[in-house]
């Protein structure tokens, strides 16, 4: 208990602390991390580099041995193009199956000519020279200066291991100290498979220049030293290595990669495999000058770690200073407003140019003080003019009793006349304009709206006479519900316009319900041919993408007046079926009460 009493104490005291104090306490907590940091730090530091070095060190020495591995892949490869050369093959089977001397001659010398064109060419593997034995005849190309002489016995055992091979290429270790590195391939007859030896290949291959090569500096700046195994028989080592320490070296790698001092000096290896030789081989360089460079850097690492936290005291205590001077102005231009005086504190520093949080907030808090008078006076006015408008509408509106008797005179006179037409159609005009101008509602009953849309029907039928066919198909449960007021004559209008107006053919306008219970919803069909919508029109008339006018107009009321009084789940959808244009509208099923606001809220 008495611990958690401690907490909230000391949160309560740091919380009540001047925002002065509470950053210089974020400063010093930060440099009290930064000098832990520093102490630990610098072991990781070394740690990772260390690893890091080891690893491209490896990777680079690795690297060597690939390119001993291509190098061999490459005699490889040439040894099976020498098997494949059509000219080889049949210069080869003349010499072993011609009695003819001449023939015998001209087909050694295509052959020589030949071998010593690929010992040329593939030079640049550190090919020494290349032999060809076919029984007692052997074809030699150039022997190097300082090469060793292959002895007679090692030529035969060279032979007898191609033989045993059975056209296989092999590579041979075993005098690669004192000989060079052999491949060995028999050469067989591929003339209708027959398969017969028609000699033996032998490359002696320059080990020492082909490592060399491979272990060239890189980026470590230091020729690597080698050591290669084959089957645990040291084959090959850089002449650099002293004799004396081959025995030692065999006893000193444990792992893949690591370092170690041998003698006086410390030297970093990499042991690993030529992939598809099963030749192991231990890659070292000197280590000492890497090493240096890492000392270098954990001094430099220092040096930095002890510079930042000096800079970052110093500027931490000019910026503290900076920003809690504009906190106290702030903070005086706040009690000032709370005890009324609204005029903002005139003071020597322009806020207006800086793009930071402090003047983006000493701006706003001088905006502000200006604003809370114009937003007071600007509601006020606002209001007066909204007033005055309305007051204006209403004064500009036409008496609705004085034209609905103008239309009753004329539908009597016409009477009298004995012009039933133009006194049908007052008569319905009158009925139309009567139901238009009634306020009183914004809803009213499905059969309410029908009989709206019935007289607007009889003045077109005038009009457009048997070209125009209305009919409906409501069932009679649904005439009670209601449905808001002149959403389904604008549609009807809209069908006559496009259907009839703008086409010379008949039009047929049908209008039909059907309840959704499940969903409690009443679903309202306005169909007609002869006039199509647009995909998407309401969708494209809300985003402005086609410029509303006339009807568009109408059908965007018509949506915002269906959502704004039933939810978003209701209104109006567009759409064609089967050469229709089809005006669907979704209604409540069951009546919705509204509050006055909300009638006086939607306007026809």
């Amino acid at each position: 208990m008495i611990p958690q009493r401690n907490f909230f104490s000391m949160k309560q005291f740091i919380c009540n602390m001047p925002l002065k104090h509470k950053i210089q306490a974020i400063v010093l907590l930060c440099i009290a991390l930064l000098s832990t940091a520093a102490l630990t730090g610098l072991h990781f530091v070394t740690t990772a580099y260390d690893s890091v070095l080891y690893k491209t060190a490896a990777s680079a020495l690795s690297s060597s041995a690939l390119k001993v591995q291509n190098n061999l892949n490459n005699l490889n490869s040439m040894a099976d193009l020498f098997l494949s050369d059509n000219n080889i093959q049949n210069y080869l089977g003349i010499m072993k199956d011609t009695q003819n001397p001449q023939e015998a001659n001209l087909a050694y010398r295509h052959v020589y000519y030949s071998l010593g064109e690929y010992c040329t060419n593939f030079r640049k593997d550190h090919i020494r020279y290349m032999n060809l034995y076919q029984g007692t005849v052997s074809i030699h190309t150039h022997v190097p200066a300082g090469s060793a002489v292959l002895p007679a016995p090692i030529e035969q055992d060279l032979c007898e291991r191609a033989k045993k091979a059975d056209g296989a290429t092999i590579w041979v270790t075993d005098y690669a100290e004192d000989y060079g590195l052999f491949m060995l391939k028999e050469i067989r007859r591929a003339e209708y498979l027959r398969l017969d030896t028609l000699g033996i290949l032998l490359v002696c291959v320059d080990l020492n220049g082909l490592v060399t090569e491979s272990s060239s500096p890189g980026f470590l700046q230091q020729q690597a030293q080698y050591l290669l195994y084959d089957n645990s028989l040291l084959m090959y080592h850089s002449p650099q290595i002293a004799e004396k320490a081959l025995k030692q070296y065999q006893t000193l790698f444990p792992g893949h990669y690591n370092s170690l001092r041998i003698g006086n000096e410390n030297s970093f290896y990499v042991k690993g495999q030529i992939p598809g030789f099963d030749w192991n081989y231990v890659c070292l360089i000197p280590f000492d000058n890497i090493r240096s460079s890492l000392n270098t850097s954990i001094r430099l690492v220092i040096t930095i770690l002890i510079l930042s936290v000096i800079l970052s005291f110093t500027l931490s205590s000019w910026l503290i200073d900076s920003i809690t001077r504009h906190f106290d102005r702030l903070l005086m231009k706040i009690r000032r407003f709370g005890d009324g005086q609204k005029e903002p504190l005139d003071n020597d520093y322009d806020y207006e140019n800086r793009k930071d949080e402090l003047g983006i907030l000493h701006r706003q808090f001088d905006h502000m003080v200006n604003e809370v008078n114009q937003l007071i006076q600007t509601n006020y006015l606002n209001e007066i003019l909204i007033k005055e408008a309305q007051f204006k509408a209403l004064e500009n509106q036409m008496n609705p009793h004085f034209l609905y008797n103008t239309l009753e005179s004329i539908n009597w006179r016409a009477k009298i006349l004995g012009a039933k037409d133009i006194s049908a159609m007052a008569e319905a005009l009158g009925s139309l304009l009567r139901i238009t101008l009634d306020h009183r509602s914004k809803q009213v009953p499905l059969q309410k709206e029908l009989e709206l849309i019935q007289y607007y029907i009889t003045i077109q039928k005038y009009r457009f006479e048997d070209r125009l066919n209305f009919q409906t198909d409501i069932p009679q449960n649904l005439l009670s519900c209601y449905v808001l007021k002149l959403t389904l004559q604008p549609l009807v209008e809209n069908a006559i316009r496009y259907g009839l107006e703008e086409n010379t053919e008949g039009c047929l306008i049908s209008i039909s319900a059907e309840p959704c219970p499940e969903k409690d919803q009443l679903i309202i069909y306005v169909k007609n041919d002869g006039s199509a919508f647009e995909d998407d029109l309401l969708s494209k008339l809300e985003n402005r993408q086609i410029e509303p006018h006339g009807f568009g107009i109408g059908l965007l009321n018509i949506q915002k007046r269906m959502q704004l009084t039933y939810g978003e789940a209701y209104g109006l959808t567009l759409y064609n079926e089967e050469e229709l244009a089809v005006a669907k509208l979704v209604y409540p099923l069951k009546p919705v009460i509204l509050s006055p606001d909300a009638e006086a809220s939607l306007t026809v």
